[in-house]
């Protein structure tokens, strides 16, 4: 995933901007010296891995363009707890008012590629990729997929306007999976993905020619069955995993991809703090 900096910068402004950094009243109260050089550090509460590094510069950089950031951990790197990660220095009104805002994208990017690490750890020496889904925050979609990527995963689709994908609803909509051929293609590159979740509809979503089959909530001995049925006429997503020690069963399996909503959806945020030399 190519990192666009030019999103970072706007999705950092939106949050400044959220917080209110133009109308401190911390710094208004005693009247500060804002233009005051100040030294910090960032500290690790917990192990984890870097995600979001940029975001974090970016949140002291807008209100101080002088600010610098020197970084121990590089992002995508594993970090122990209570490590100095960066050193950071910059005016107080940087420190002091960008200090949350910079706080909130590490904790949550770094908690996310952490997660997304451990899952892809376990899928270490197979064939099946770990891909992320569309179970994002709104306004936070590029942050969330960003740091999954950083932690292991591929990219699923960004959004509805990169790919067909026919799930549950849209079979119902369209009346049934036996109505579904003949997709129109807008551009080239578009791929076709459906949603699976009884074996009898393999045989009929086949006939679609679909690049990937979706079997979701199957148990075991039925992906076994799917895995036969589909017999290589098309890749293999497994989804509706729901612990990570469940990924060792179908670890060895000639599936091509296993996607977690998981990633992005329940989120424990890593700790850190921002301490004024």
């Amino acid at each position: 995933m190519k990192l666009k900096k030019s999103i970072v910068r706007d999705s950092v402004k939106r949050a400044l901007l959220e917080d209110g950094f133009k109308s401190d009243l911390s710094l208004k109260a005693k009247n500060i010296n804002t233009k005051n050089i100040l030294k910090a550090s960032l500290i690790s509460r917990e192990n984890g891995i870097l995600s979001g590094s940029l975001w974090f510069e970016e949140s002291f950089k807008q209100i101080d363009k002088k600010a610098k950031i020197k970084w121990s951990v590089i992002e995508g790197e594993a970090f122990k707890k209570n490590n100095i990660i960066a050193e950071i220095n910059a005016s107080s009104q940087s420190i002091l008012s960008g200090e949350r805002t910079a706080l909130n994208f590490l904790q949550l990017m770094s908690g996310i590629s952490t997660k997304t690490n451990k899952y892809s750890q376990l899928l270490k020496n197979s064939n099946i990729e770990l891909l992320d889904t569309r179970k994002t925050l709104p306004g936070l979609r590029y942050e969330q997929k960003y740091s999954t990527f950083v932690g292991g995963a591929k990219n699923h689709r960004f959004g509805l306007y990169d790919a067909i994908m026919l799930k549950d609803n849209h079979l119902k909509a369209f009346g049934g999976i036996k109505k579904i051929r003949n997709i129109k293609f807008l551009k080239k590159g578009d791929f076709l993905e459906i949603e699976i979740e009884k074996l009898s509809q393999i045989k009929a979503a086949l006939k679609s020619k679909p690049d990937i089959l979706l079997l979701d909530n199957l148990n075991l001995s039925e992906i076994k069955q799917a895995i036969s049925l589909i017999d290589n006429k098309c890749l293999i997503e497994v989804s509706g995993i729901k612990k990570p020690e469940d990924i060792k069963k179908y670890k060895d399996l000639p599936i091509h991809y296993i996607s977690l909503g998981d990633l992005t959806k329940n989120i424990k945020s890593i700790d850190f703090s921002l301490n004024i030399s």
